[in-house]
């Protein structure tokens, strides 16, 4: 499905957020630093990717995943354009099928892919945590339903018609409507995400919500 869609995601992106998507992918990657080795899961285009490698340096290393050789076509050409000092590299794999890792990561991040593997989760964090060094941490980001009723009202809204108006000018008949926002509503809600990051085993879990909850950033530690 996302195959189709790789042309023009970073597009859709862009307009359904507002223009917010790049500053909260941003906020993903507040955690990195020099020298770490990075993995994004579901890294897509590899926006988040790029952005990791001018956090990490010449002396780190990220590592993008995805499952969508559209996407990770995408990704390689912004690479080979960019050429960050940092070493990078993309793997086609489904997220709940990470390999077990020789060299464990410093960090995982994520950015609005989640929602999009809600009926996954629990195995995927489960391969996040063996995949990350004892201290290693996790930092996601991704689009939340609001706990309070008032922007709950306000998120379905948006949900119903946003993205499905932009969805449909960028993609035609290829946007997979239904799917994009049946994904982002069965997804937990932040309060219940960031309790089974803890029942997973990930320890100092914090989660920070913006436009009231419709979108949640959680960081924890293995």
């Amino acid at each position: 499905m996302f195959d189709r869609l790789a042309g023009r995601y970073d597009l859709f992106n862009h307009f359904t957020s507002f223009g917010l998507a790049g500053r909260w992918r941003a906020l993903a990657l507040g955690p990195l630093r020099a020298g770490m080795r990075v993995l994004d899961l579901g890294c897509g285009t590899g926006d988040l990717c790029l952005g990791a490698a001018r956090r990490v340096g010449v002396s780190g290393e990220v590592v993008g995943l995805d499952f969508s050789e559209a996407m990770l076509a995408v990704a390689r050409r912004r690479l080979e354009k960019e050429r960050p000092v940092a070493r990078v590299s993309f793997v086609r794999e489904k997220a709940e099928s990470l390999p077990i890792e020789e060299d464990p990561y410093d960090m995982v991040v994520s950015a609005f892919v989640l929602r999009n593997l809600y009926e996954n989760t629990r195995p995927i964090l489960s391969g996040v945590l063996r995949s990350l060094k004892e201290g290693g941490g996790v930092s996601f980001v991704d689009m939340t339903e609001p706990e309070n009723a008032w922007w709950r009202f306000c998120w379905r809204a948006y949900m119903n018609s946003v993205p499905a108006l932009y969805g449909r000018a960028l993609f035609g008949k290829d946007y997979p409507s239904s799917y994009i926002t049946d994904s982002a509503k069965r997804f937990l809600r932040a309060a219940k995400f960031a309790k089974l990051l803890e029942e997973m085993g990930f320890k100092n879990v914090r989660v920070r919500s913006f436009m009231g909850g419709m979108v949640s950033l959680y960081q924890a530690v293995k």
